[in-house]
């Protein structure tokens, strides 16, 4: 996650993002219980990634030892690939793992928790990535910890549908481990993978080209989750050329209380302000409750 330490960097930022002209605000739509459900389990399965026991011993069952992913516990999802390469750029860490009671085959990223993520984090430059899309540029920080892992987390991948074809593909995270998640969503489905994506608390990745393309890709669906007012979805600000993809699955509710579906709104458009951007105060502990206190085991 943004760890509270590092606020004196990103504050100035979230000054810029409240300086930037506000669009017309958008659909806003209730969601079902289904949707609340997987909201909860993938949340779950973001904050299994921030447990060291998840991250080190391929092949072993996911547990939380916070107790805070007891879904995923109940499951018996067992890994197949666990990485941590703490000394490469960005220190992309995680796994793959899959699920047996629900037939899914889950990447989950973790978000921040040491210096090479917050080097990633805040190497906000934009660069072009028309491998990807026309027009398109990404994040550079995000894009390079993604490259450090591609060809490895891609044929760990292709090895998994190919094993499990009838399971669902699903890449999740929280914070960083969201904006790689989202990078690698969007380059595994150009490779013709379909998958869904659920992200909690994602910073913007890329320019409004990009947020169109993830927006239309239609090889999966996503699920870009934000809670009340927390800061970190409006960085990097919209005045650096940063956008949202839509649509957005905005938590109402405050920290340490259970979500029911009348507290969760799908707001659908690009850069909408019916959700957490149009939020005027900026929270560091929203950041941390995504219906778990999703960052607990860092």
């Amino acid at each position: 996650m943004f760890l509270r330490r590092e606020f004196g960097a990103v504050a100035a930022l979230s000054v810029l993002a409240h300086a930037a002209p506000a669009p017309a605000p958008m659909q806003r739509r209730d969601i079902s219980s289904t949707v609340l459900d997987n909201i909860d389990l993938f949340a779950q399965y973001s904050a299994a990634a921030y447990c060291s026991s998840n991250i080190e011993s391929t092949g072993t069952t996911l547990t939380c030892d916070v107790g805070n992913c007891p879904l995923v516990e109940a499951a018996g999802a067992t890994t197949i690939d666990e990485f941590d390469d703490s000394s490469s750029y960005g220190d992309p860490t995680g796994f793959i793992a899959v699920d047996p009671t629900n037939e899914l085959i889950v990447l989950s990223f973790r978000g921040s928790s040491d210096l090479s993520n917050w080097i990633a984090d805040l190497d906000f430059g934009l660069t072009s990535v028309s491998s990807i899309c026309d027009g398109c540029e990404m994040h550079k920080g995000f894009y390079e910890a993604w490259e450090v892992i591609a060809d490895t987390i891609t044929s760990k991948v292709e090895a998994a549908v190919s094993s499990y074809p009838d399971y669902t593909l699903v890449f999740t995270g929280h914070s960083y481990g969201a904006a790689l998640a989202a990078v690698a969503a969007t380059v595994l489905r150009n490779a013709g993978y379909t998958l869904d994506l659920y992200n909690f608390g994602q910073p913007r990745i890329g320019n409004l080209a990009l947020a169109d393309y993830i927006t239309d890709q239609n090889m999966g669906s996503n699920y870009r989750v934000t809670h009340t007012d927390d800061i970190v979805p409006k960085l990097p600000p919209e005045l650096l050329g940063y956008h949202h993809f839509s649509p957005e699955y905005w938590i109402t509710s405050g920290n340490d209380v259970t979500v029911t579906t009348s507290d969760v709104t799908e707001v659908v458009g690009v850069d909408s302000t019916d959700g957490n951007d149009g939020t005027l105060l900026d929270s560091t502990t929203a950041h941390r409750w995504y219906t778990i206190y999703i960052s607990e085991c860092s």
